[in-house]
């Protein structure tokens, strides 16, 4: 018997069962829709988080002081003597209120040296202007979502940016600031990032802050490591030196972190997905053993005309194996739809009053959608096994004679 014959055979019977058949499709389909539509989703805001982490710079390195500690130039330059550091500058960053069009919006400020900047973070690109010197203190560099509202075009190079600022004094007191700014430089669309949203901020010169705003503490010390190898290093040796006077963020750690708590989601998603063929897998088995006893006596005729018992295995098995690839495709189809449906609603990750929506595409590629086929497969060739093999040894004489 040739492949063509079985498979043709097995369509035909299906089609003889339609509803039947139909339903265990359905049944099948769930398994690969669940999975493909999941794990693409968690695989997409996978990527793209561990690709704004990296995109935030693999060599930075974040040192900022606890309550009872204060960054000094002798920290500075202990940072720099450090194996492996190539740079380190001090920043300040607080938050302020701009209108932007006919509303008031909340802003990130950063004051930090322009070139360890763009130098600590490549990623970040110009879009117009240019970047001003570290002595021009009334200019600024300004994320992209400050000058465009809804494709509008609300600012644009020259134009003054008023920005109110908020502090908290240790005793209680509200500090009311406002700050008048030059732009300067309009950085191109970057991304929503959980760290850093540079489409959201206005960045100044260190000299501009402590000038303009009065600031003399540092809210910490940027660290720029010759190479990822180095990050370890470095925060092991500020970590024993300094201990808890001072907390210590590496982009490229969390990038490793964040790599091994999305790949235990993954699995924990995939697992979760394979329940959903668990139950395909009985679906199918009912299916195959009602089909089984309904032929008992066809089986019969086709032992008499000369099948053998693995001719009749293999014919009841991919009856099941049809069954599991229409239910793949469908599923699969399915799946990666209610991906990108899911997905264009956006990750919302809220902080205050601050709420950045992040989109990223479901991450539907040839090695999910193979694992999710051969896995589909699988289960039309377990879930039809037992009746396959059932039929196949029932004897010919016995069969001829079922009513």
């Amino acid at each position: 018997m040739y492949p063509s014959d079985i498979i043709r055979l097995s369509i035909k019977t299906l089609s003889e069962k339609r509803t039947r058949a139909i339903l265990t499709i359905i049944g099948i389909a769930i398994g690969p829709f669940a999975m493909i539509m999941i794990n693409g989703v968690t695989s997409g805001y996978t990527k793209y988080v561990i690709e704004q982490i990296q995109g935030l710079g693999q060599n930075l390195i974040v040192v900022t002081p606890s309550e009872d500690y204060e960054l000094t130039e002798n920290d500075l330059d202990f940072f720099k003597s450090l194996n492996g550091v190539v740079d380190a500058v001090p920043f300040y960053n607080t938050q302020g209120r701009i209108r932007i069009g006919s509303e008031e919006k909340d802003v990130f400020i950063y004051a930090v040296d322009y070139d360890f900047l763009f130098k600590a973070i490549p990623s970040l690109k110009i879009k117009e202007g240019v970047i001003p010197s570290s002595s021009d203190i009334i200019k600024c560099v300004v994320g992209h979502d400050i000058v465009y509202e809804n494709n509008k075009k609300e600012y644009d190079l020259g134009d003054v940016v008023s920005i109110e600022i908020i502090n908290m004094k240790p005793r209680g007191e509200i500090e009311i600031k406002h700050l008048n700014l030059i732009i300067s430089a309009i950085l191109e669309k970057y991304g929503g990032a959980a760290f850093l949203n540079p489409d959201k901020t206005i960045f100044m010169s260190f000299e501009a802050a402590e000038r303009l705003l009065g600031v003399k503490k540092w809210a910490g010390i940027l660290i720029l490591a010759e190479d990822p190898a180095y990050v370890s290093n470095i925060t092991q040796v500020i970590k024993d030196v300094y201990g808890r006077n001072v907390n210590i963020i590496s982009f490229y750690a969390i990038a490793q972190i964040a790599s091994s708590i999305t790949g235990a989601v993954n699995f924990m998603t995939f697992a979760a997905s394979l329940a959903a063929f668990a139950v395909a897998v009985a679906g199918v088995a009912a299916t195959m053993i009602t089909s089984v006893i309904e032929r008992t006596r066809e089986i019969g005729v086709m032992k008499a005309l000369g099948f053998t018992d693995g001719q009749v295995l293999i014919l009841i098995i991919s009856e099941g194996i049809v069954m599991s690839l229409i239910g793949a495709v469908i599923g699969i189809a399915l799946g990666s739809i209610g991906a990108y449906a899911l997905a264009s609603k956006g990750l919302v990750i809220s902080s205050g009053s601050t709420k950045i929506v992040v989109y990223a595409p479901p991450d539907i590629n040839v090695y999910n959608i193979s694992l999710t086929a051969l896995l589909t497969v699988f289960v039309g060739i377990i879930g039809s096994a037992f009746p396959a093999y059932r039929a196949a040894k029932i004897p010919p004489a016995m069969a001829l004679r079922y009513e």
